[in-house]
């Protein structure tokens, strides 16, 4: 329990700076925060308790990329490396999947659905152990891989527009867009049950998969009233003075899909979290 509040005040003050990744820090703040407000019971009054707690833990795996090298594949996999759509070929297992592939692989391609399982496993084992607000934490981690899987160019190898001539699209789609023009998410679907973590996340991915070249598509035509200086410095984290009609454009181009991937993200996550806590056995909540 000290080691959960030591991450907490670490990471409160680390958040105040600017660092943004996939959804950029508030999407996923946004998205787990409304992910805890989703259920009723004893474990949806243990998520609303703990629902600012969640929110802040959202960004953690984004900081811990700084000091785990580990970290980065746990955030994406570029599906197209492994196989075609509908990607039907990956082992789910994870040791035929190290078989098949290669670890040095899987390191650059991204292991996202199996970071997955096992967080969820961690979780699970913390519920049973009574240790809640090392569970806690742990959930707000396992909420940002869930939500990164939602953003399609987490699911491609041209995950920045680098083959495509779209270079800096990752950023400006998922983090200026939720931030400048997605005032409020709207939480799409419902509660699933989850039979199989990786089962669940390759779902995931496969619908993200579908919407990456309308993305893509939206961005060459946004970036045509661009000048050739002004296109290439999308490719960067800044906020520039010339973006907005670029921005504006993108934003009307993609609208629907930049609203149905965060929507659905929502139910996602708290299902990934319930499923954890019926892993454990429903343990009485404090």
């Amino acid at each position: 329990m000290k080691r959960a509040r030591f991450i907490w005040l670490l990471i409160i003050p680390l958040t105040l700076a600017t660092f943004v990744r996939a959804w950029g820090l508030d999407g996923h703040r946004r998205l787990n925060y409304i992910a805890s407000r989703q259920l009723n019971g004893q474990f949806g009054r243990f998520l609303k308790q703990n629902s600012e707690a969640l929110k802040w833990y959202a960004t953690a795996p984004d900081y811990n990329r700084a000091v785990d090298p580990n970290e980065l594949p746990r955030h994406f996999i570029d599906t197209d490396y492994y196989d075609q759509f509908p990607f039907e070929n990956i082992p789910l297992d994870y040791e035929e999947l190290v078989t098949k592939y290669g670890e040095n692989n899987l390191a650059q391609w991204g292991i996202a659905p199996w970071a997955i399982d096992t967080t969820c496993d961690r979780i699970i084992a913390l519920f049973e152990d009574e240790r809640f607000e090392e569970a806690v934490y742990y959930l707000g981690v396992l909420g940002h891989y869930i939500a990164d899987l939602h953003m399609p160019l987490h699911t491609v190898k041209n995950y920045n527009g680098q083959f495509s001539g779209n270079d800096g699209i990752h950023f400006r789609w998922e983090a200026r867009l939720v931030d400048d023009y997605v005032r409020h998410i709207k939480p799409i679907g419902k509660v699933e049950p989850v039979v199989d973590p990786v089962s669940f996340a390759m779902d995931i991915v496969r619908e993200s998969f579908q919407f990456h070249k309308m993305l893509l598509t939206a961005d060459t035509k946004a970036r045509k009233i661009l000048s050739e200086e002004q296109a290439k410095a999308l490719d960067s984290y800044k906020i520039l003075s010339f973006e907005k009609p670029y921005l504006d454009i993108l934003y009307n181009e993609t609208e629907p899909i930049l609203k149905e991937r965060l929507g659905r993200a929502v139910f996602r996550i708290t299902s990934i979290w319930q499923y954890c806590w019926e892993q454990a056995g429903r343990p009485e909540l404090p």
